[in-house]
């Protein structure tokens, strides 16, 4: 087989998503003419999909010193840049691209990307607004140019994209995801839970209830007295505590509740007046009907005139409340709970945590500060330990029961977005909870107030990653607390 044949297996594999198989018939090619420089860059755009990004840049290097204008081989050296977090060295890339070739729309899209990257939001929205003068009718364009919008706080022009991009194609599942949650943070509750039920689309890791869904998928319609109903979990920690108010309303419909409840929430789920059988009580489920937690508020067609913001509605167990009433006994001076960091799994966690270097200025102050954290670093420890008025429990609160008795036993609670948040909220504890400039949906926007939680008070960053102002803040309050 001649050189030309194998290249064109090469490219037919590749076009076909055999990309082990492509690989191959690249590197075959390269063997007899180590110099072409469609298998050079075919190859290393394989190596960033399968992240060897130092084997591409090498590639892409090669092609490069033979034909250093060659815009395809820049484009993935780029994105070896990119993907590698070399931000600015591929934002050079792309910039160069562009000056030599100012109509190739991904090198906008790219450059666009690595600004993101980069936290620099107005700088990156600018390269997608020249980019949509190029191609006004690019879904992925208006997709990323949404995203910069939403980052800036100005939601009604990103709704206005994600509307248009589902014009172009309405089956762009991420776009209406986003939609969704900005209408929802904007309180347009009627269409954001609608849209919002795009994730049973968008969420491929529980086939198992996927199909329950389809098949017995309650969302308010059918009459549910005397019929099961099973209710699956979804999301994070703070979601279940937020929904699961929502448990004693079917109850109210006259159903039988079987919950799926994460093990860790189990015992402070347990505290709500309902009767429900958890899942791990089953040999095999039975039901009627099913619904996932987070489309309860769509079911009960919810909107900000009729929340259901009883409150309490979780407990603290009563040998929990006794254990930390005895624990604490000795008390001087305020207790306030603190809680700076969110699960680092979480994708946005980097935004709505907090460095608790950022925190010492309030173990000035005259309070007792326990912190809710179950895991702490070795740099957080230094800091526990150079300050007297903070203290640690992390053995004793794995469990929400457990958290519960704690955070039962302060006078305040300050927290970040996290469950602890929510579980306070829940408890009716009060609770100040530090937002990021661009909140969670359930936050809602411009107010210091939550409707979800009476108990609670809202800080604000006044702009992205500025939480200097937010703790000023917090802690002028703190002084007349």
């Amino acid at each position: 087989m001649n050189e030309n044949k194998i290249l064109q297996k090469a490219i037919n594999l590749h076009l076909s998503g055999k990309n082990v198989e492509a690989s191959k018939a690249y590197n075959n090619v390269l063997v007899s003419e180590p110099s072409n420089l469609l298998a050079l860059n075919n190859l290393a755009s394989l190596l960033n999909i399968s992240g060897e990004y130092e084997k591409a840049k090498l590639l892409l290097n090669k092609a490069l010193n033979i034909k250093p204008d060659y815009i395809d081989a820049l484009n993935n050296l780029g994105i070896s840049m990119k993907l590698s977090k070399e931000f600015n060295e591929a934002i050079k890339i792309f910039e160069k691209i562009i000056s030599l070739k100012p109509d190739f729309i991904k090198a906008f899209i790219n450059l666009g990307n690595c600004l993101q990257s980069l936290n620099r939001f107005k700088d990156a929205l600018k390269i997608y607004q020249k980019a949509s003068i190029l191609k006004p009718e690019s879904s992925e364009v208006l997709y990323n140019e949404a995203t910069c919008l939403n980052e800036l706080n100005l939601q009604e022009k990103a709704v206005l994209n994600y509307k248009k991009i589902l014009q172009i194609n309405p089956n762009f599942i991420e776009a209406k995801w986003n939609l969704a949650f900005i209408q929802l943070l904007q309180g347009n509750y009627k269409e954001g839970w609608k849209n919002h039920e795009i994730r049973k689309k968008r969420d491929k890791t529980k086939n198992d209830y996927l199909k329950l869904i389809e098949e017995k998928n309650w969302l308010g319609k059918e009459k549910i007295k005397g019929k099961t109903i099973y209710v699956l979990s979804e999301q994070g920690l703070g979601d279940y505590i937020q929904f699961c108010r929502y448990l004693p309303m079917l109850k109210n419909l006259g159903a039988k509740i079987i919950v799926d409840t994460p093990k860790s929430l189990d015992k402070i789920i347990r505290t709500m007046n309902i009767e429900f059988t958890h899942v791990d009580e089953l040999k095999e489920i039975k039901f009627d009907y099913n619904c996932l937690l987070l489309s309860l508020p769509l079911a009960f067609n919810t909107t900000l005139d009729n929340l259901p913001i009883k409150t309490p509605y979780l407990f603290t167990p009563k040998d929990k409340k006794d254990y930390w009433k005895e624990k604490l006994r000795n008390k001087s001076r305020k207790r306030i709970g603190l809680m700076w960091n969110g699960n680092p799994e979480n994708e946005n966690n980097h935004n709505r945590s907090i460095n608790l270097k950022k925190l010492v200025k309030l173990f000035d102050l005259p309070f007792e500060f326990h912190s809710l954290q179950i895991n702490h670093d070795k740099f957080e420890l230094e800091i526990i330990k150079k300050h007297k008025n903070l203290f640690t429990h992390e053995d004793e609160i794995k469990g929400f029961d457990n958290t519960a008795g704690l955070i039962d036993s302060m006078d305040l609670i300050i927290s970040v977005d996290t469950s602890v948040a929510h579980l306070s909220g829940a408890l009716n504890k009060m609770v100040w909870v530090l937002l990021a400039f661009t909140p969670d949906y359930r936050w809602l926007l411009n107010q210091d107030n939550s409707p979800w939680y009476p108990s609670a008070k809202l800080y604000r960053q006044s702009k992205k990653g500025d939480w200097d102002n937010v703790i000023e803040n917090i802690i002028g309050d703190l002084k007349n607390f």
